[in-house]
């Protein structure tokens, strides 16, 4: 009698295991957040960064070459216009002009006196228009001295700040070649960046920008795109995009290194969603769930364009109508859902 009943609970203990073998457990649907998949015309910031400077800026230079002989300013002084900068040793340069001037005297006393002689019938006209010849190019080569004497000293041309100081007194430098780098005031600042040929067509002259620096690290300054360069930097490879910056009361100073976001006019249409609905993210490729009309989701694979302010914008979503935001982390392909609510972000 024992036994029968050890084998009596044996068949009940297997028979309810298989039962409950055989039995299909079905897994609860999942709670998500869809959002409607929109279309927009947008344009992808371009992020570069660039140097700030006055509108004004150039190199100061002396026209002739020579030895220098005092220069009055430093490195980050102010200067008023017209204000003496430097000049040059002014030996060579005088007698060169006292040199002009003294055949021109002579040029023009040869000229009067065949002048004379020709109104008394004693020189030919031709002696005559030799001389006045010769008194025309000594008076052009006095002017040239002149002209000269004039330039070997540098004024400056504004109001303004020296940037830098490239030469120092007593030097033996050569015509053009920079003294000051000049910064005039009163011009409003522009920021210079470089872009690359894929970006640089996609500028327009106007299109907006916005620029940071690390002295005011909370402000953000509007610019305009006001040039666009024809041809890339040698150096670089990059076309040179000028920037005219609002600084407003803020105390700026030339060379600061900022931050730039621009903005092109010229728009493409994309695909916006959230980005937290992008799972599987690999560089400019992601994925996302389509809910489908039989409660079930889809896994569909999509090209990443860009982000902005918390969107993607995508490629790749045509015909579908809405994707899952909020849950999409615990779903797989047919995954079975229930749609909680709209995603409203």
């Amino acid at each position: 009698m024992k036994r029968l009943k050890i084998v009596l609970f044996v068949l009940i203990v297997l028979v309810f295991h298989c039962k409950k073998k055989n039995e299909i457990v079905e897994d609860p649907p999942i709670s998500v957040t869809t959002v409607q998949v929109k279309q927009e015309a947008l344009a992808q910031p371009i992020q570069t960064s660039g140097r700030l400077a006055s509108a004004a800026e150039m190199k100061l230079s002396f026209k002739i070459g020579g030895i220098i002989d005092h220069l009055y300013v430093n490195e980050g002084e102010w200067v008023q216009k017209g204000q003496l900068l430097a000049e040059l040793k002014q030996n060579e340069i005088k007698a060169q002009v006292q040199l002009a001037q003294s055949a021109f005297k002579k040029a023009e006393r040869d000229y009067q006196r065949v002048s004379n002689l020709y109104a008394d019938s004693v020189a030919t006209l031709e002696q005559k228009q030799d001389a006045e010849t010769g008194m025309r190019v000594a008076q052009s080569q006095l002017d040239v001295a002149e002209f000269n004497q004039k330039h070997a000293v540098i004024h400056a041309p504004e109001n303004g700040r020296i940037l830098k100081r490239m030469a120092e007194e007593n030097e033996l430098i050569g015509p053009g070649y920079p003294i000051f780098f000049f910064g005039a005031t009163g011009h409003e600042w522009v920021v210079r960046v470089g872009v690359t040929d894929k970006d640089v067509i996609q500028l327009s002259l106007g299109d907006s920008a916005s620029c940071t620096f690390d002295a005011y690290e909370d402000i953000s300054f509007p610019a305009t795109v006001r040039e666009i360069g024809g041809a890339p930097d040698p150096m670089n490879g990059l076309f040179e995009v000028e920037l005219a910056i609002q600084s407003g009361q803020l105390k700026l100073m030339s060379g600061f290194i900022t931050r730039v976001e621009l903005f092109p006019s010229r728009k493409k249409t994309y695909f916006v969603i959230p980005f937290a609905s992008l799972v599987n993210i690999d560089r400019h490729r992601g994925n996302v769930f389509v809910a489908n009309s039989d409660g079930t989701v889809q896994r569909k694979p999509v090209q990443i364009a860009f982000l902005i302010n918390g969107k993607a914008a995508v490629y790749g979503l045509e015909g579908v109508e809405s994707v899952v935001v909020q849950g999409s982390a615990y779903l797989r392909d047919n995954s079975k859902i229930q749609i909680v609510e709209e995603y409203n972000g």
